[in-house]
């Protein structure tokens, strides 16, 4: 891990958490839009840029270091998606933390629309995307997974509501005291590991809002990527199913799940 001058915990306002693989062609301006971009919410010191390598074959930990990246965690292998999110909200020193792709598919002005409802009450904001833009399949995926989801695991939450829409979206905002709560009892590792997000929201009674929000263009994954990500994400809701039954989050909600 090499760390560079976020400042003192005190003053760090905001932390940004970007999972990488394979993204060296693309970290160093993803990290320079998102100072320059969050400028306004976060000056200097009081942004933390964190990226989570996920075991990259490529130049991305280097590219990361080179572009002043505040954090630089390398995984030391491929462990997953939710593995290295996990890694980097635990990390981050931020009042508010937000996790995002490394593409930037949601780009900072998406960033600045979801921290707007991170306000009183609210712990959590879960983004939605936007339908129009999407690839039937790309749909028809998202809508398979999200039923799938409030059927096997979410039904009777809070989160099998709105929060249960688009469950895999990949811009979630915390507050620093809820992100510890909530990723200090994640289990998942790789593709699902946003339901469990979601259901651990919804056990631990964390006041969670919801912002539709519109993806970059160019920055949609392949069918292929789709078809994969969809059987993976299945089993691991089922694997959450599993440990919701036994009892494994019982700590989380104080009942019996």
């Amino acid at each position: 891990m090499a760390a560079g001058s976020g400042g003192a915990p005190g003053g760090v306002r905001l932390s940004v958490v970007l999972p990488a693989f394979r993204e060296a062609g693309v970290i160093g301006g993803t990290l320079a839009a998102l100072r320059d971009g969050l400028s306004g919410v976060a000056p200097g010191d009081a942004l933390e840029l964190i990226v989570v390598d996920d075991g990259s074959d490529d130049a991305t930990v280097e590219r990361a270091r080179a572009a002043g990246a505040d954090q630089v965690i390398a995984l030391g292998g491929n462990r997953g998606k939710g593995a290295a999110v996990r890694t980097g909200m635990l990390a981050a020193a931020g009042e508010v933390v937000v996790f995002t792709d490394a593409d930037l598919q949601y780009p900072p002005d998406r960033i600045v629309a979801v921290l707007a409802h991170l306000d009183g009450e609210v712990g959590a904001v879960v983004a939605r995307r936007e339908r129009s833009g999407e690839t039937p399949l790309r749909r028809l995926g998202t809508f398979t997974v999200s039923r799938l989801a409030r059927a096997l695991v979410l039904r009777g939450a809070a989160a099998g509501g709105d929060l249960g829409a688009d469950t895999q979206c990949g811009l979630k905002a915390f507050r620093r005291d809820a992100a510890r709560e909530v990723f200090g009892r994640c289990r998942v590792d790789r593709f699902g590991f946003d339901v469990e997000v979601l259901l651990l929201l919804s056990l631990l009674g964390i006041p969670t809002a919801v912002e539709t929000v519109e993806a970059a263009a160019g920055t949609r994954r392949s069918t292929v990527r789709v078809v994969r990500d969809g059987v993976g994400i299945l089993r691991d809701v089922l694997g959450i199913r599993r440990r919701l039954r036994r009892g494994d989050y019982d700590v989380a909600a104080g009942s019996d799940g």
